[in-house]
């Protein structure tokens, strides 16, 4: 099975593709960056409509795509830019015939991956190592590592011979 993570910013976004086998077998057959600056949000929209379509058309059409929910504080800049990023890779998903992405907020990710939900960038980085086969040289650039992370928890949860069920306080 094929899993795509990708990590949606608003001046840089990841991505990557990992062929799974089994539960627990991951092997990263690409990841990739794209540096958007701070350039007019018509430009940056543009050049992400282009390389995430360039990215998405070189992958097995039976990839499972997943994104990080995008966290955006107190910036209402930055959330617009991002909500607009998510809307254009759900339009191109769409429009390639391929299944909307799902979302993951970042505490499953980091969950997932390091079994902290608060577990800093640089430490679900430093996990990656004990998932990938063969052992990689992973990029510096932490959007790039966030993409692999999102694509492996992604993986990971579908996999789970576990289901969990959340109740209200009242139902427990």
């Amino acid at each position: 099975m094929w899993h795509i993570g990708i990590d949606l910013g608003a001046q840089e976004v990841g991505f990557a593709l990992l062929k799974v086998e089994g539960s627990t077998t991951f092997y990263l057959e690409k990841a990739v960056g794209l540096a958007l600056g701070s350039r007019p949000l018509e430009e940056r929209l543009t050049d992400l409509h282009r390389w995430l379509a360039d990215q998405l058309m070189a992958t097995p059409q039976e990839s499972v795509v997943w994104m990080e929910e995008p966290f955006v504080g107190k910036s209402v800049r930055s959330a617009l830019m991002l909500g607009t990023a998510k809307g254009l890779l759900w339009g191109l998903l769409l429009s390639l015939g391929r299944p909307a992405p799902v979302a993951l907020a970042a505490v499953q990710v980091k969950k997932a991956v390091t079994g902290r939900a608060h577990a800093s960038k640089e430490q679900l980085a430093a996990m990656l190592q004990h998932y990938l086969l063969p052992p990689y040289q992973l990029p510096d650039n932490l959007h790039i590592t966030d993409a692999i992370a999102i694509a492996i928890a992604g993986a990971s949860l579908q996999n789970s011979p576990i289901t969990r069920r959340f109740t209200s306080r009242a139902e427990r």
